[in-house]
């Protein structure tokens, strides 16, 4: 009886063994026939991991014009867009500066940027982008202007009556902002600014500039004229109180322009994107959303204007220290 029970006990043991084999096997088969895609993906998973389709990035830079929040609001619809179009990861950057944007490109830390017009001539003679469109605003402008401007009861309304004053600009990458106010005082043969005013300061933002001369805190400042207007827009008292003594030439305003290294198929399919964008519905409110009306192309010889300052003034841009 004891030798019988053994011998149950490995019968036992045994049919369990012949089951777990025959269930591994049935899955083995299923898995095997079946399912014949489960192990494939396991050797193109490592691949597209290294270089998923999904992580090709289109990194876009821009200029600090005016508060950070509000551009990046403006920004995200565009970007939003441009992702889903394209099927790749479209991101938006705000510089610290305007002259950084051209180290973002010289640094291979851009493909794409939206540039003031001297942020642009100056990042295009160091790097050689490409401008492939600009937005049309919503007042039907492709272009900006920089100003000089006061309070009205500063009692300013000449260059000799700005000595020793204090003057606010934006950034010496800017053309509404610094480059400009270079031009105009040296028609007035005053070449040297840290001479003739009693203080010169950068605010690195139009916005802010303005802001600056509004509240008293600078005599004299230069900046954009479109920001100057929204301020007219936003502060009742605005208009009354301030006094715009001179005006830039009108240059290119917020082109967009790619790197010389951005892959041509890419390159196309954007520009392409951006002058079509306003051919249906969804793009009309992507556009409002932004500020404007469409995009129109954009070349390197809408700039003649910018280019012929910069040669008046004698500047190196290749060199230029911002």
């Amino acid at each position: 009886m004891k030798f019988s029970g053994l011998n149950l006990n490995h019968d036992l043991h045994t049919m369990s063994h012949r089951r777990k084999t025959i269930v591994f096997v049935n899955i083995f088969f299923i898995l095997v026939v079946f399912l014949p895609g489960l192990y494939v993906p396991v050797c193109h998973s490592s691949e597209s991991t290294e270089n998923p389709a999904s992580e090709i990035n289109l990194r876009i830079v821009i200029v600090p014009e005016k508060n950070s929040f509000e551009q990046l609001r403006r920004y995200k619809y565009l970007t939003d867009y441009l992702s889903q179009e394209m099927g790749m990861i479209v991101t938006v950057e705000i510089m610290a500066n305007y002259g950084e944007i051209s180290n973002a490109f010289k640094e291979g830390r851009a493909d794409a940027g939206f540039f003031g017009s001297f942020s642009y001539v100056l990042t295009q003679a160091q790097t050689g982008i490409e401008p492939i469109a600009r937005p049309v605003w919503l007042n039907g402008s492709t272009t900006y202007r920089g100003y000089i401007f006061v309070r009205k009861d500063s009692g300013i309304k000449t260059v000799a009556d700005m000595k020793k004053k204090s003057l606010v600009l934006v950034d010496k990458a800017t053309t509404a902002g610094y480059f400009y106010q270079l031009f105009y005082f040296k028609y007035y043969g005053i070449t040297k600014l840290e001479d003739y005013f009693s203080r010169i300061s950068f605010a690195r933002s139009h916005d802010a500039a303005v802001w600056s001369v509004y509240t008293g805190e600078s005599d004299i400042g230069g900046a954009k004229n479109h920001i100057y207007n929204e301020f007219k827009e936003r502060y009742p008292d605005f208009k009354e109180q301030m006094l715009i003594l001179a005006e830039s030439p009108e240059v290119p305003s917020n082109g967009i322009a790619v790197s010389k290294d951005l892959n041509p198929a890419i390159r196309a399919r954007l520009k392409n994107l951006l002058l079509t964008l306003h051919q249906d519905e969804k793009g009309q409110e992507i556009l409002k959303n932004f500020g404007a009306r469409r995009f129109v192309e954009t070349t390197d010889s809408d700039y003649e204007v910018l280019y012929n300052m910069v040669k008046e003034m004698g500047t190196d841009l290749k060199n230029y220290s911002n």
